[in-house]
Formats: C-alpha cells, sequence, structure tokens
C-alpha cells in the first residue's frame, strides 16, 4: 500500500513537471495556429500512439455498451473542452498566469468530493486547500480587481479550463478500473481528435509554420509528453493517492513554469512568485500527513474489524 501512495507520488510529480513544460510549448505554438488545430495535431498523436501500443500488447479493445457514454464522455470533458480551453487561456492570459490560476483544482476537486461522493474530509485537509490558495493568490499577485478590468475572458476561459480537467479526473477514476488504461486513452484520444480535427480545415495551417523546427518540438512535447505519458500516468496517480490529492499537486504547476521560463527566457521570478510557492508546497505537506492520517486510521479499523470476525468464529 506504502509503496504504491510513493509510486503515485513519483507518477504526479512527472506529470507536473510535464504539465509546467506543455504550458511554456503552448505558449509558443499558439502564435503560429488557432488553438483548437493544435489540440487537433495533439491528440492525433496521441491516438496513434495509443492506437500501435494496443495493437502491438493485443490488448481487448472491447467497452462494454453501458460504459461507452463515460468514455466518451471523459473524453469530450479531460480531451476537448480542458486541452482548448487552456491554449485559449495561454493565448489571452500568458502561460505563468494561467498555471498559477490551475492551483483552483484542488478546491473544485474537493467540493466535488463532499457535494457528489460523500467523502470524509477533515479540517487538516481544508486547511491545506485553503493555505495552497493562499499560495496561489500571493504568486499570482495580481489585484483582485484586475479581473474585472483586464483580460476577463481569459480568465474566465482558464476557470473552465480548470472546471473541465477535475470532471475529467472524476470521470476517468470511474471507467478506468473496468478495463487497460491505455485502452480508456486511446478511446478517450480519439474522441478528442475526431472533435477537433474539423477546426483544421477552418484555420489552416501554413506548411512553413508546421515544419518550423520550434513547432515541431512543441507539438511532441504536447503530443508525446503532455497527452500521452502524462495522462497514462495521472489515472496510475489518482488510483494511488486520490483525485483530491493529485489535484492539489497541480500547484506546483506555476514553479515549474516560472523555472522553465526562467531557464529557456531568462525571466526571473518576483518575490511574490517565490514565497508563494513555499506557501503551496508546504499545503502539499500538510494534505499528505492528513491522507497518511486517514489511511493509518482505517488500516487500524479494518484491523479491529478482523479480529472481532476471528473471535466470532
Amino acid at each position: 500500500m506504502k509503496s504504491k501512495r510513493n509510486l503515485g507520488f513519483i507518477a504526479m510529480a512527472v506529470v507536473i513537471i510535464i504539465y509546467g513544460v506543455s504550458y511554456i510549448a503552448r505558449d509558443v505554438i499558439v502564435k503560429y495556429m488557432h488553438p483548437t488545430v493544435i489540440v487537433a495535431f495533439q491528440f492525433t498523436i496521441m491516438t496513434v500512439l495509443f492506437t500501435l501500443y494496443n495493437l502491438f500488447k493485443k490488448m481487448d479493445m472491447r467497452i462494454e455498451k453501458k460504459d461507452i457514454l463515460m468514455v466518451i464522455l471523459s473524453g469530450l470533458v479531460g480531451c476537448t473542452f480542458f486541452h482548448v480551453f487552456t491554449v485559449m487561456s495561454v493565448k489571452y492570459i500568458g502561460a505563468t498566469v494561467s498555471s498559477l490560476l490551475f492551483g483552483f483544482a484542488a478546491v473544485f476537486s474537493l467540493m466535488i468530493d463532499f457535494v457528489f461522493f460523500k467523502r470524509k474530509k477533515t479540517k487538516l485537509s481544508i486547511l491545506a486547500v485553503v493555505v495552497s490558495l493562499v499560495g496561489v493568490y500571493i504568486l499570482m499577485g495580481i489585484n483582485p480587481s484586475d479581473l474585472a478590468e483586464t483580460n476577463f475572458m481569459g480568465y474566465a476561459i482558464c476557470l473552465l479550463s480548470i472546471i473541465s480537467w477535475v470532471v475529467y479526473c472524476f470521470l476517468a477514476d470511474k471507467v478506468s478500473d473496468k478495463y487497460e488504461k491505455t485502452v480508456v486513452l486511446n478511446y478517450q484520444a480519439v474522441v478528442g481528435a475526431v472533435t477537433t480535427l474539423p477546426f483544421l480545415f477552418l484555420y489552416p495551417v501554413a506548411l512553413g509554420d508546421l515544419v518550423n523546427p520550434e513547432v515541431l518540438i512543441n507539438l511532441v512535447i504536447l503530443g508525446v509528453f503532455n497527452s500521452t505519458f502524462a495522462y497514462f500516468l495521472n489515472i496510475y496517480a489518482i488510483k494511488n493517492i486520490g483525485v483530491t490529492f493529485s489535484n492539489l499537486f497541480m500547484n506546483f504547476l506555476p514553479i515549474v513554469t516560472i523555472i522553465v521560463g526562467v531557464v529557456l527566457y531568462g525571466t526571473m521570478p518576483t518575490l511574490n512568485q517565490i514565497i508563494g510557492g513555499v506557501i503551496i508546497i508546504a499545503s502539499v505537506l500538510i494534505l499528505n500527513k492528513d491522507q497518511k492520517n486517514l489511511d493509518q486510521s482505517a488500516g487500524e479499523m479494518r484491523a479491529e474489524t478482523d479480529l472481532k470476525e476471528v473471535d466470532v468464529e
């Protein structure tokens, strides 16, 4: 149990690194093509890779009729909606601010847990989410009045991308247990590709832009790493550390994005960004401790139940 949890942490850490780099990749490519076209290329690559893998491994590709709608819905929300909204938010408010706002993912996740799944949440876990929001707010360094005055469209679209991601995590959690993860991801990628490829006709890409080395490299980052590897690792992490905790890890996104910005563009972080980053890390440590306490309590209760059953026998 402990080893799987640790592997879940490692998987999520890799996901965060990939996603953090991906925000910079989107910021680069959006100068050359429409956001929907970027997503179309991204999920076409993902579809090809997962199809080749599943065929090579001779995976059972059958999905029960009752689960088809759920798989399609998860693909629509987690692939099409999430990525289109994310690329559009990067276009309007930039990679750093867009990744910063993703700290609210943990809040939506916690709310869904409370309202729909009635899962037990402690005061410590709620405190962790609040602390993470404080960290995101400080890291952003944005006056609340700016939300209404400038780039309101960008902030609204970013909020939609966050909601899409959290909903996707819960949907993926529902269907990933019954089938091979790569099979589910394969169908989700197909949904993403089918729903966005028509935009190639509306927003055609110039051949010169497509073969641009800068564009090709960043398309590989988005199609191979951001979609294929990161999606697989994200589902694995959700199964081992839970949806809420995996989404709280998303608060590390801006830290990775800032580091990549420093390395590639020489953009130094502000004092607010450093302080906010430290607070965000603290929030994850708080929630980790809380989850360990819950797991320990659950283990003790199971042990007591087993002991009572043995006594009865």
